[in-house]
């Protein structure tokens, strides 16, 4: 097998670091898909088709963020086999994920196809854009299946501290999209399909370049059964996940439903800064991402006193990291939302967005850290909990007073960073609630 970067010795930060590099250039041409995607359409089909692809984005997130799920679930549990040395089990653990990506894409697919119209009137879409949102949404889940593949074959790779690949086959992957957008929007005109088709193309070839590389090195997959005990595990550490990300996406639907209340330009600007923040989310994601594998591998190799320090590594490269992203954004706000949609009434509400949220965005990085220490040790569930209540419960709550006394953008944009600190002090908290003494943890 190939040489893999093994996150129980060595330095700490340095290890850390090398293995999140190429996470977060892997997430950034993940992005690229999409942002491709907004940029292409915001500047040639116009504010109108823009917000269709935003309304009809929450609906696509939600239904996968529920089986990618599961892939952290088994990202967790290869991660562990790994640290513990278990080959054999880590083995059955990969071939039994990979069939439980594939079911659980064609399932998604299916229902997401079939359930489009029907969520897209829930959320309230105007009229003038529900056909044009119906048909990107639609054949952008027929990737769905490719899209769940990859990410498993992503985290089983990741696990087994391989960061590299994906991000070399995302690589590829973004640059393709960006060729497909083109000829399908300039050369084509092929309007909002034209950018679902080009997702579609891109997305399936990632897939299968993952595919192809894990059978190429473990060509025996084919030929180990189905341990059903490693299912289990897999789904009973990533079904909460999954869950916890669905719910969320949920909470998100309600906070659509509210911007969509206020017109079509507020729609484009909110479609176009969550295109926007993710120069901040991407970073966050990957040293969350790197943190559960760091946890997982230690955590099987009994390794607790390297998790503790790996803590505090982590936080304080992610916080310095996401200061200096967020300030460089603010000072060029208008810029950076204009990349996408130039319309001046879109910037404008865009700009009323990032300056509540971007200050305080240090505080997503650590609640991202944190729960990524709390997933890794095998306590998803104890992390859908604090999740669901913070993001999700509280978040609602606080929507509904700040709209009835404020009714303003900006008191949308404020939920978002009084609950990613409310999470956060659940996550500390519950942290020090398992490891006190160490006992607890050691038992877990």
């Amino acid at each position: 097998m190939k040489k893999v970067r093994d996150l129980t010795e060595g330095s700490i930060v340095g290890g850390f670091v090398m293995f999140a590099l190429p996470l977060f250039g892997g997430s950034l041409f993940q992005q690229l898909y999409s942002t491709v995607d907004m940029l292409f359409v915001g500047n040639i089909l116009g504010k109108n088709a823009a917000a269709a692809i935003g309304a009809s984005g929450i609906l696509v997130t939600c239904l996968i963020n529920l089986f990618t799920g599961i892939a952290v679930g088994a990202g967790i549990v290869i991660a562990q086999l790994f640290g513990a040395k278990k080959e054999e089990e880590l083995k059955d653990a990969v071939w039994v994920s990979i069939l439980a990506g594939a079911v659980g894409g064609i399932f998604l697919m299916c229902t997401g196809f079939y359930l489009a119209r029907y969520v897209l009137a829930l959320l309230n879409t105007p009229e003038v854009l529900m056909e044009d949102a119906l048909l990107y949404v639609r054949i952008y889940f027929l990737a769905t299946v490719s899209m769940i593949l990859y990410n498993m074959c992503a985290g089983i790779l990741r696990a087994q501290g391989d960061s590299r690949t994906p991000f070399f086959v995302l690589a590829v992957g973004g640059i393709l999209n960006v060729f497909m957008d083109g000829i399908f929007l300039i050369q084509l005109e092929k309007g909002v399909e034209g950018v679902a088709f080009a997702t579609l193309i891109s997305q399936t070839f990632t897939a299968a370049a993952l595919l192809i590389h894990i059978f190429r090195r473990s060509s025996h997959l084919l030929r180990r059964n189905i341990r059903w005990d490693l299912l289990r595990r897999i789904v009973r550490l990533g079904l909460p996940v999954g869950i916890q990300s669905m719910i969320l996406t949920l909470s998100n639907v309600i906070v659509q439903y509210h911007i969509n209340g206020f017109g079509e330009d507020a729609m484009a600007a909110f479609a176009v800064y969550f295109k926007a923040e993710h120069l901040l989310c991407l970073p966050i994601m990957a040293f969350g991402q790197a943190m559960v594998t760091f946890t997982g591998q230690n955590f099987g190799a009994h390794r607790l006193e390297r998790i503790r320090k790996g803590i505090i590594s982590c936080n304080g490269i992610a916080a310095a990291v996401i200061v200096v992203i967020a300030g460089v954004s603010l000072r060029f706000g208008p810029w950076l939302l204009g990349a996408f949609c130039p319309d001046e009434a879109v910037v404008e509400n865009g700009m009323r967005i990032i300056s509540v949220t971007f200050p305080l965005y240090f505080l997503y990085s650590f609640f991202e850290v944190t729960g990524g220490v709390i997933r890794g040790i095998g306590k998803s569930l104890s992390s859908m909990v604090i999740v669901i209540t913070n993001l999700c419960l509280v978040r609602i709550l606080l929507l509904e007073i700040f709209d009835r006394l404020f009714h303003s953008i900006e008191s949308i944009a404020a939920v978002y960073p009084i609950t990613w600190f409310l999470a956060l002090a659940s996550f500390a908290g519950y942290y020090v609630y398992v490891c006190r003494g160490g006992r607890e943890l050691a038992e877990s």
